[in-house]
C-alpha cells in the first residue's frame, strides 16, 4: 500500500525529532578562561589554577558494561588562556596500587579526548597519557584514529594516594579550527581501568561503536580562540652512516643532510616540503614467507607518508589499494632507495572539502638509471550522515613503465547503523587492456548484530603504478554476519560469526573460496578464544612453487581447523597461539604462531615469537618446514628517551635480520636516533651487510 505524501512528511519529521533528541542528549559544557597558566607538572589537586571550577564528570561504561555508571570517578577541568587549550584531569581510584602502567599505551591505565573543532561530526584529533606521562595523539576521521599523525603539545601526569592524574597543554596554533572567536567543540572524554578492562565515556556510546563515532560527542561551549597564524615549522636533520658488507670491500661512510619544511597556508590546509629524505630512524619490515599464489602485502612504517596517509586511500585496503607509498622510495626486494625531495598539500578547504597533492621524486635503483617520479592527487567532499564522494588520480614516469590511475569513490550512511561503500578506478598502462577495479561494500553495525556484504571485479590489466594490487583477473564475492551476545559475571561476550568468500576469474574458473565458522569468546579479563573450521577450495589453473615445492594444476578442496588463543593483555606476562591444522591444496598443513609477552612496568617490555608450518605436498621432497622467528624488547628511561630492538630469522630463505634504535625526541618526532641494522642473507638474497646510523633532528618553529 502506497503512502501519502503526509506520511512522508510525518516520517521526515520523526527521523528529524530522533535526532534532534539524540543531539539534546548529550551532555554539555562550558569552557573556562583560566586566569593564570597552569603549572605543568600532573598536580590538578594543588594546582591553583584549577581551584574553584567545576569538573565534567559522570562517565559511563563502554564495556564490560555498556551504559553503567563507571566504577571509578573522573574529573575533567576544561580550560583556556591566550594561547593554548588547557585540560586538567583526575582519575580517582581506590587501589592506587592497583594501576597498570606500560611502556605501551594500549595496554596501560589511560586518559584520552576527541576534538571535533569544526563540529561537524566526521573528523577531529585526539589526545591522550598515560600515569607516566606518555604523550600519543591522532587524527580521526571516518572513525578511525590514525595514530602516525603527530603535532606539538605537552602533558605531564603523577600517581598519588586517591589515583593518578595529569594536565595537558596544547597550544592553539596546533589545533585546527574554523572562523570565529568563541566556537563550540564537539568533544568527548575517556577513561581505560586495565585491572578490570573498563572504558569509560563522559559521553555514552553504544557498545558496537567507540568515542570516534564523534556525531555521539558532548558539546563544550565558550572556547575563545585567537585568529590562527600562518605557522612555519622547519625541520632540518644532519646524518652520519657507516656501512659494511654487501659488495663493499671496506667500511663506507656518508654524510647526509636534509630537512623538512611545514606550513600553514590556511589554519586547516598544510604544506610539507622534503629535501633529501631519509627514514633511518623507521623500524625494519617484519618478514614474511608466501605460502600462496598471491602477493603478499607490506603496509608503510615511515613518518611522512604515514601522516594523513587516510586521505589518500582508495580502494580494498591491502588487496587493490590505488595508492600505495610503498610504491615510493622502496625497491620491490625491499631495498630503500634515495628520495631527493617531494611536496604534499594536504588538509581542508573549509569545513568539508578534503584535499590532497603529493609529489616525490626518487632516485633509480642503480647507479646510472632515470629518477623516478610520483604524483598523486585526491579531492573528497564530506556529506551528512557519514557520506561523502571522492576522486582520486595518480602518476607514475621515469624508471620502469610509466602508468596513471583514476578513481571514483564514495560512501553512503543510512540512519545510525548502516553505510554503504564504492569505488572505481582504471589505470592507464601501455599494452594492458581491461585495466579496471571496482568494487561496492555495504556494512550494518547494531548491538547485537554486525554483517557486511562486498562484491569487487579487479580486471586482468589493472595496474595501479602507485598502488597494490594482489591479484587480477576476478570477480569476487564476500559475506560477513555475526552475532553479538552480552554474558555474564565473567564471560563478556560471544560473537558467533560466519563469513563466506570467492573469486572467480571471467571465464567462470572458481579460482578460490573459503568458508568460515567461527565461535568466539572474550572474557571480562580480555582473554579470548576463537575455535573455528573453514571449507576451502583451490583452482589452480598453473602449477607454482611453495618454497621451491611445486603444486600441481588442479581443484582441491579441504577443510581445517583453526583456532587462536590469547591471554589477559594487561598481565605482566601475556601469551597466546594461533593454531590451523589439515588439508592444504593437495597435501596437508600444521601451522601454530605462540607468541609471550613479559611487561615489568613502565619502563620494560619485552616480547618473542614463532609462526611455524609444518607442510607435506606428497612426495620425497613435498615434506618440508618453514618458520620465522621474531624477538624484540623496548626500554623507556623517560616517555621521550627509549631503546628498542627486533631480531627476526626466516629460515626458508635462510636470513637473519636485527634491528636496534635508540631514540631521544625532543618534540613530536625530532631529535636524537642511533640506528644499528644487519642482514645476513644466506640462499642467494644478497651479500651480508651492516650499518651504523646516528641522525639528529630539530624542530624550529618560525612566526
Amino acid at each position: 500500500m502506497l503512502l501519502p505524501r503526509s506520511s512522508f512528511a510525518l516520517l521526515a519529521l520523526a527521523l528529524s525529532a530522533s535526532v534532534a533528541a539524540q543531539s539534546n542528549d548529550r551532555p554539555q559544557g562550558t569552557a573556562v578562561r583560566l586566569e593564570q597558566a597552569p603549572t605543568l607538572d600532573g598536580d590538578v589537586i594543588g594546582d591553583p589554577a584549577w581551584n574553584g571550577l567545576t569538573p565534567f564528570t559522570g562517565f559511563s561504561q563502554l564495556r564490560p558494561d555498556n551504559g553503567a555508571p563507571a566504577s571509578q570517578r573522573t574529573e575533567v577541568y576544561f580550560g583556556f588562556t591566550d594561547d593554548a587549550l588547557h585540560v586538567g584531569v583526575i582519575c580517582h581510584e581506590t587501589d592506587p596500587e592497583a594501576i597498570t602502567v606500560s611502556n605501551d599505551g594500549f595496554q596501560s591505565d589511560s586518559f584520552s579526548m576527541v576534538l571535533d573543532t569544526f563540529g561537524t561530526g566526521l573528523a577531529g584529533m585526539t589526545f591522550g597519557s598515560n600515569p607516566v606521562g606518555a604523550e600519543y595523539d591522532a587524527q580521526v576521521a571516518d572513525e578511525f584514529a590514525d595514530w602516525n599523525w603527530s603535532t606539538r603539545w605537552e602533558v605531564r601526569s603523577r600517581v598519588h594516594d586517591k589515583g593518578w592524574s595529569a594536565e595537558f597543554a596544547i597550544p592553539f596554533q596546533s589545533l585546527r579550527y574554523g572562523a570565529g572567536e568563541v566556537q563550540s567543540w564537539r568533544v568527548n572524554f575517556a577513561r581505560v581501568i586495565r585491572r578490570n578492562n573498563e572504558i569509560s565515556y563522559w559521553s555514552p556510546v553504544p557498545r558496537q561503536f567507540s568515542m570516534y563515532r564523534l556525531s555521539l560527542a558532548g558539546r563544550i561551549d565558550g572556547i575563545h580562540v585567537p585568529p590562527q597564524r600562518r605557522n612555519l615549522e622547519v625541520t632540518p636533520y644532519v646524518l652520519g652512516r657507516a656501512n659494511r658488507g654487501g659488495n663493499l670491500e671496506a667500511v663506507q661512510h656518508d654524510d647526509e643532510f636534509g630537512f623538512d619544511v611545514k606550513y600553514s597556508i590556511t589554519p586547516s590546509l598544510t604544506l610539507d616540503l622534503t629535501y633529501n629524505t631519509d627514514f633511518a630512524q623507521v623500524e625494519s619490515d617484519q618478514q614474511q614467507v608466501n605460502l600462496g599464489r598471491f602477493s603478499l602485502f607490506f603496509p608503510e612504517t615511515r613518518p611522512f607518508f604515514l601522516e594523513n596517509a587516510a586521505l589518500f586511500q582508495v580502494g580494498i585496503p591491502g588487496n587493490a589499494q590505488v595508492f600505495h607509498s610503498r610504491r615510493i622510495g622502496i625497491a620491490s626486494d625491499g631495498r630503500r632507495l634515495p628520495i631527493d625531495g617531494g611536496v604534499r598539500v594536504s588538509g581542508k578547504l573549509g569545513p568539508a572539502t578534503n584535499l590532497g597533492l603529493l609529489h616525490m621524486r626518487v632516485d633509480g635503483v642503480v647507479d646510472g638509471d632515470p629518477e623516478s617520479e610520483f604524483t598523486v592527487a585526491r579531492v573528497s567532499r564530506d556529506l551528512p550522515n557519514r557520506s561523502s564522494v571522492g576522486f582520486i588520480g595518480t602518476d607514475r614516469r621515469g624508471a620502469g613503465p610509466d602508468g596513471q590511475t583514476y578513481g571514483l569513490d564514495g560512501s553512503l550512511g543510512l540512519g545510525a547503523n548502516t553505510q554503504l561503500h564504492a569505488f572505481a578506478a582504471r589505470s592507464n598502462t601501455p599494452g594492458l587492456d581491461d585495466e579496471y577495479a571496482a568494487s561496492v561494500f555495504g556494512v550494518y553495525n547494531s548491538t547485537t548484530w554486525t554483517a557486511d556484504a562486498s562484491y569487487t571485479e579487479v580486471g586482468s590489466g589493472f595496474n595501479p603504478a602507485v598502488g597494490f594490487v594482489a591479484r587480477r583477473n576476478y570477480r569476487a564475492v564476500q559475506l560477513f554476519a555475526q552475532r553479538n551476545v552480552v554474558n555474564g559475571e565473567t564471560l563478556n561476550e560471544w560473537r558467533p560469526l560466519v563469513i563466506y568468500r570467492s573469486h572467480w576469474d571471467f571465464d567462470g574458473f572458481h579460482e578460490s573460496g573459503n568458508l568460515h565458522l567461527e565461535s568466539w569468546y572474550i572474557w571480562k579479563s580480555g582473554a579470548d578464544i576463537w575455535p573455528s573450521v573453514n571449507f576451502s577450495h583451490e583452482g589452480v589453473k598453473e602449477p607454482f612453487a611453495i618454497a621451491g615445492v611445486e603444486v600441481p594444476a588442479g581443484n582441491y578442496r579441504n577443510r581445517d581447523f583453526e583456532m587462536g588463543v590469547n591471554s589477559a593483555p594487561n598481565r605482566k606476562w601475556s601469551g597466546g597461539t594461533h593454531l590451523v591444522a589439515g588439508g592444504f591444496y593437495n597435501g596437508k598443513r600444521v601451522s601454530f604462531a605462540p607468541y609471550v609477552n613479559y611487561r615489568r612496568d613502565e619502563t620494560f617490555n619485552a616480547w618473542a615469537g614463532l609462526n611455524h608450518n609444518t607442510i607435506d605436498l606428497g612426495g620425497e621432497e613435498g615434506s618440508f618446514d618453514v618458520n620465522v622467528m621474531r624477538a624484540g624488547l623496548n626500554y623507556s628511561f623517560t616517555p621521550k628517551v627509549g631503546i628498542g630492538t627486533l631480531v627476526q630469522y626466516n629460515d626458508a630463505d635462510d636470513v637473519f635480520s636485527a634491528n636496534i634504535r635508540f631514540s631521544w625526541l625532543r618534540s613530536a618526532s625530532a631529535g636524537l636516533y642511533v640506528v644499528y641494522n644487519e642482514v645476513d642473507a644466506r640462499s642467494g638474497l644478497g651479500e651480508p651487510r651492516r650499518e651504523f646510523v646516528l641522525k639528529y633532528s630539530h624542530i624550529f618553529n618560525v612566526h
